[in-house]
């Protein structure tokens, strides 16, 4: 797991292994690297080097600046890289943490490109009307993928006929 855009919030500091947990990412050998942002943008050559390789399977794209001081990433500087990266290797997953970021601009992080966008319904999507839960929307095997995690396998909620292929 590569992120792009820095450090992601700290609630995913155990998710992820950054925080040891004996059920994070890491315990499972997922390696997690970042490269950060220069000038709140991103560091397109950094980037572009790491990708080259081919050995990430995913790459992480916060939008929001979540508790950091830089802004919020556009619509724009996400597209760019995504097409940039996707120029370098067409199999890495894009994944953008799209919290805060809903209904903010024209267009959705899948619609520019990203594979998988994940985001919270307590954040501003929900407003406070959802008391919990979440949303993921993208290709229709990344979707299926996390609802074999997300449930127990097998057990998954089966895909709605308008998520994409």
């Amino acid at each position: 797991m590569l992120s792009i855009s820095g450090k992601p919030y700290d609630t995913l500091d155990e998710i992820i292994g950054i925080k040891e947990n004996a059920s994070s990412l890491k315990a499972y050998q997922i390696n997690y690297e970042q490269i950060d942002l220069l000038d709140n943008d991103f560091d397109i050559p950094a980037i572009l080097e790491r990708v080259v390789k081919k050995d990430i399977r995913l790459i992480e794209i916060q939008r929001s600046r979540g508790y950091s001081l830089r802004h919020s990433l556009t619509m724009n500087k996400i597209e760019r890289v995504i097409k940039e990266i996707k120029a370098v290797n067409r199999e890495v997953i894009i994944m953008v943490d799209n919290c805060y970021g809903e209904m903010v601009d024209e267009k959705e992080p899948v619609e520019v490109g990203a594979d998988i966008m994940v985001g919270s319904l307590i954040k501003n999507l929900g407003g406070g009307l959802a008391p919990n839960g979440a949303y993921i929307a993208g290709r229709k095997d990344l979707i299926e993928l996390s609802a074999e995690r997300l449930t127990s396998p097998g057990q998954r909620k089966r895909s709605r006929s308008n998520i994409r292929d």
